[in-house]
């Protein structure tokens, strides 16, 4: 299971990155065909986003936030309170850990040593679920998607959650250990 895992977080690794540059050219591409079709006089009144001329700029804005994703993610890890650094630029397969001594000498280092075995898949699902997070959060901006801000940030949290889950699973298994 640690080898599919590892393998799951490689895969999204790699898919990650594109998606990331392909979303950053979809939004400037958005940005400038909206302000193209604005500046035409006969659709100028007609255009979808008339109403709300601050659409075409949060995608401009989103460009940005695609095309440096990895430090977007290193500093929404720093402000949940890690230093943990991400990079998708430079793909190295990882090796899965030895899942023969997952056993710790109490069962709270058990619960550590797992997590910690799954780290890699956590992370990168983690980082996917953030991209994801913010996608849908477009798409709500667009109005193409129905749905609440409020689940993309619980979603967004989520993800940078996962990304620092050995830090997590750390800090939930001591308030269990000092009960509360």
């Amino acid at each position: 299971m640690v080898d599919f895992t590892t393998a799951l977080a490689d895969c999204i690794a790699v898919i990650l990155p594109a998606l990331c540059y392909l979303a950053a050219c979809g939004c400037f591409l958005f940005f400038a065909w909206t302000l193209w079709t604005w500046s035409e006089p006969h659709s100028r009144y007609n255009h979808r986003h008339i109403g709300q001329p601050w659409v075409p700029f949060v995608s401009l804005i989103l460009c940005g936030v695609f095309a440096s994703f990895p430090k977007f993610l290193s500093m929404a890890d720093v402000s949940a309170g890690t230093n943990l650094a991400v990079g998708l630029t430079s793909y190295a397969p990882t090796t899965p850990p030895n899942a023969a001594n997952g056993l710790g000498a109490t069962p709270q280092a058990s619960v550590v040593d797992v997590v910690t075995m799954f780290q890699y898949f956590f992370e990168a699902f983690g980082a996917a679920c953030v991209f994801w997070a913010i996608m849908r959060w477009r798409g709500m901006v667009n109005g193409r998607v129905n749905g609440s801000p409020t689940s993309c940030a619980i979603q967004f949290i989520f993800g940078v959650m996962c990304i620092n889950i050995v830090t997590i699973a750390t800090g939930v298994v001591n308030l269990f250990q000092t009960g509360g």
